[in-house]
């Protein structure tokens, strides 16, 4: 099938639901560096705050139905995310911050290990590439499960160190 299909009918599928929902809006598609489309939606503060819902749960649903639409009308997937009056790219910054803090702290031997609050699977990916461009002296691991799940972020030993510790 043809990417300009896709391209129409998850916009399509998304002017719908905003619809439904009587919520006025304009959706602007950009193309992304990794070939991803993202399908911004320009709407008011107030519809924003409601379709983004608590911790974003809301706007993930919304990309999950039009992903689920998309495959139902037997659509060719493509790599596509949602984003309302930019709160992807703010929760971005937020969680880089929340990263440097807390590798900071741990590089300064302020915390043995920073625990952070449960994530999703999106925003604990954003972390995890975050500190391993930027601090390699830290590792971060994913614990616990399901909507528990958060990450764990502690100071790595030296490679060296590490083998010769467990010979």
């Amino acid at each position: 099938m043809n990417m300009n299909i896709f391209d129409e009918n998850a916009k399509t599928f998304l002017e719908k639901i905003l619809a439904i929902l009587d919520i006025e809006a304009s959706i602007n598609e950009e193309e992304l560096e990794d070939e991803t489309v993202c399908y911004r939606i320009d709407c008011k503060r107030s519809d924003a705050r409601w379709l983004i819902g608590r911790k974003g749960q809301t706007l993930e649903a919304l990309q999950f139905i039009v992903r689920q639409m998309c495959k139902a009308n037997n659509i060719e997937q493509r790599s596509f995310m949602v984003d309302i009056l930019d709160y992807k790219s703010r929760r971005k910054e937020n969680l880089e911050e929340l990263a440097k803090t807390s590798a900071i702290s741990v590089i300064n031997g302020d915390a043995e290990s920073v625990e952070l609050m449960p994530m999703s699977p999106y925003e604990r990916r954003i972390i995890h590439q975050f500190l391993s461009l930027n601090f390699p002296e830290v590792k971060s691991s994913s614990q616990g499960e399901g909507e528990d799940r958060r990450i764990v972020i502690s100071y790595q030993l030296e490679p060296s160190l590490e083998t010769s510790e467990t010979q």
